[in-house]
């Protein structure tokens, strides 16, 4: 029969082989989780690629209707100024035609006046011509007397013709100060018409800017979702160590065994650390990270372990200086534990993201 020693040694090897399978299960399902979630976001990553290919297609296909309908507009204005001055010089050469009738009116109106006071005066003296040359005194007085009266005639022959003249020029003003108007009017009409069109296409081409400008930020926000960081989070020579989801083992009192969730770039102590991108940066210290300091910004949020010292804290942009490579909390040599955490939820792996921006 066994010895209560013996069983109760018995008991603790069957606890601590169930321990051991416990962990083990754990272990498994824990990296059954991280590789599902790593797929979830490989999957998204690559939907948002193409729905970022899909938008950019949009947005060439759109500039390039843009680009058109801007050239159909410059002719457009182009011959809405060229008619602008054509409608000026219109109005002037009618206007000078109108004076010009204005005169004409005029000193046909006084040569008409003379011409029928020339014919009154012929017709209330009659047969006074003949008897005005019958009452000369001599032959030469008779023959003055009949140049006066030749003299006379021409000039009222003239009178006549100045008045003919003046009429039919007057006429023919007249009749192209009226051309002139009818054309006027239907280059003003075009006129309008061209500016209507002009306001038409000037408001579509504001559509599809607006339509444009949306796409562009959906490109950006897109972009900004695929390639979350500015720039390098650490301002110097370093690197970086794939380690995203690797088991670190550590006593309890060091964190425990535990799945790394982030990547640890190596760089001298005392190197810069900066914003990755625009946001506000507020310090995080903890007995594991040491001197911490998180960053957020619109579409998550960066934490940054084991600094030596703080940099600036608040609203900060990218590139700005948030702390200093160093060694506090549970590290081992002067290193950046780095972890992104999008939309505020789990970290993912920033690997590929640091290798777009860290060069």
């Amino acid at each position: 029969m066994p010895s209560p020693r013996s069983l109760d040694a018995g008991a603790s090897r069957a606890r601590r082989i169930a321990a051991a399978i416990a962990a083990v299960l754990a272990l498994t399902c824990l990296s059954g989780i991280v590789v599902s979630d790593l797929a979830l976001a490989e999957d998204e990553l690559r939907d948002s690629k193409q729905e970022l290919r899909e938008t950019k297609d949009k947005a060439r296909a759109r500039t390039k209707k843009i680009r058109s309908l801007q050239r159909r507009m410059n002719r457009l204005a182009t011959r809405i100024a060229r008619t602008e001055a054509e409608v000026i010089r219109s109005e002037h050469r009618i206007g000078r035609l109108e004076r010009e009738m204005t005169v004409l009116q005029a000193r046909a109106s006084l040569l008409q006046a003379t011409l029928d006071e020339r014919n009154r005066q012929a017709y209330m003296f009659g047969g006074a011509p003949v008897l005005y040359v019958l009452t000369a005194t001599s032959a030469a007085d008779a023959a003055s007397r009949m140049s006066f009266l030749n003299e006379m005639n021409r000039r009222d022959g003239a009178l006549a013709v100045k008045v003919l003249d003046t009429e039919d020029r007057l006429r023919r003003v007249e009749a192209e100060v009226v051309r002139g108007r009818q054309i006027l009017e239907l280059t003003k009409q075009s006129l309008d018409r061209d500016r209507r069109k002009l306001r038409r296409r000037m408001a579509e081409s504001q559509r599809l800017l607006e339509e444009l400008r949306e796409r562009v930020e959906r490109i950006e926000y897109e972009i900004s979702r695929i390639r979350p960081f500015a720039v390098c989070p650490v301002a110097g020579p370093h690197a970086i160590a794939d380690g995203f989801g690797i088991l670190h083992h550590h006593p309890k009192k060091e964190g425990g065994t535990h799945v790394h969730q982030g990547n640890d770039i190596t760089a001298a102590l005392g190197t810069p650390i900066v914003a990755p991108f625009d946001g506000v940066a507020v310090t995080t210290s903890n007995e594991m990270g040491g001197l911490a300091v998180e960053v957020y910004g619109e579409f998550g949020f960066v934490y940054n372990a084991h600094l030596s010292r703080l940099g600036h804290l608040g609203p900060v942009e990218k590139g700005q200086k948030i702390g200093y490579v160093g060694t506090s909390g549970n590290a081992t040599g002067p290193h950046l534990h780095f972890e992104w955490h999008p939309d505020e939820g789990p970290a993912v792996d920033p690997y590929d993201f640091l290798l777009l921006v860290c060069a």
